[in-house]
């Protein structure tokens, strides 16, 4: 920082385009602001620890798992538990329906027994999987009554297993519909954060102002200088990037333009070729007709020569 020869009167903080900030943009700027403020007696600043905590607070906020994400993320661990649960539904199912024609007495007789238990489940495999999980937990009773059948058939583990995976699939379906409770959308973060940097920043200038040694103002000065900086990156950094979508669009529009400029062209083309083939065919046909004109003249050409030469005979 360039040597201050003479404290000014008062400070100034810039502004910026917090309203037109991506969430991203907008949150991040508020992580560096809140950093730079930290690192300085709070009580020159005159700022409350309270104050300070709850900007933290919301910062930490903006950046956890949103809502739309986390439901995408248990929607696909619901369509994968899902699948996991049709498969063995169908093999325990295909278990019990081949069983019942074995040649062994008890193992067919316990097929028989399952089997009056699964017919009534016929197309689970098929059900939505919110309503799956509660007709799963009937089959699963009965299937505990059966639990000697069960062992006979070799289904102790399979029947474990969707069970476990049943469960699995409940818990994830409760998680998924309270994922929004206790959590706040960006469009309400973004204010609260403005509201608080805007009481920090008016803390900033009223301590200059009450400041009790020079030292202690060239300690906020820096801090303004930084505070600047990091503002002054960030409006730069936006600029950029709205001329690089400014420039992404324009190459997109002019590929467009393009696209269109060749298909006219491709276009004329045919028509082109398909008019000389035209004239071709034209032509084509006239000197044929030519031909065949001259071919007429000489053929009465030839007829009137034998006519007018005299015959051997009559001489």
């Amino acid at each position: 920082m360039e040597n201050i020869t003479e404290l000014p009167l008062r400070i100034s903080i810039r502004g910026c385009y917090f309203s037109n900030f991506r969430n991203n943009h907008h949150f991040a700027l508020h992580r560096q602001l809140h950093g730079a403020v930290a690192k300085v007696d709070l009580k020159k600043l005159h700022i409350d620890k309270e104050l300070m905590d709850e900007w933290e607070g919301l910062i930490e906020q903006s950046f956890t798992l949103g809502p739309r994400a986390r439901i995408a993320e248990l929607t696909r661990q619901m369509g994968e538990l899902n699948a996991r649960l049709t498969e063995m539904i169908t093999y325990i199912f295909g278990v019990i329906r081949a069983q019942r024609f074995s040649f062994d007495k008890d193992m067919s007789g316990s097929a028989l027994r399952l089997y009056n238990i699964i017919r009534s489940y016929r197309g689970l495999q098929k059900m939505l999987r919110e309503g799956k999980s509660a007709r799963i937990e009937s089959l699963l009773g009965l299937l505990d009554e059966k639990a000697d059948d069960v062992k006979r058939l070799g289904l102790t583990a399979s029947v474990a297993e969707l069970g476990r995976m049943n469960n699995e699939l409940s818990a994830t379906f409760i998680l998924r519909a309270n994922t929004k409770v206790g959590h706040t959308p960006a469009y309400k973060l973004r204010p609260e954060l403005d509201r608080i940097f805007s009481l920090v920043v008016n803390r900033i200038s009223a301590s200059y102002v009450l400041a009790k040694s020079d030292a202690d103002k060239l300690e906020i000065i820096r801090l303004v200088v930084i505070l600047n900086r990091v503002i002054a990156d960030f409006r730069r950094s936006y600029h950029e990037s709205m001329a690089q979508r400014r420039r992404d669009r324009s190459r997109v529009d002019d590929s467009v333009v393009d696209d269109e400029a060749a298909a006219d062209d491709e276009s004329d083309s045919l028509v082109s070729l398909d008019s000389s083939a035209e004239d071709f065919d034209s032509s084509e046909a006239d000197s044929s007709a030519e031909t065949l004109s001259e071919a007429d003249s000489v053929e009465k050409v030839a007829e009137s020569v034998d006519e007018d030469e005299p015959s051997l005979e009559a001489g």
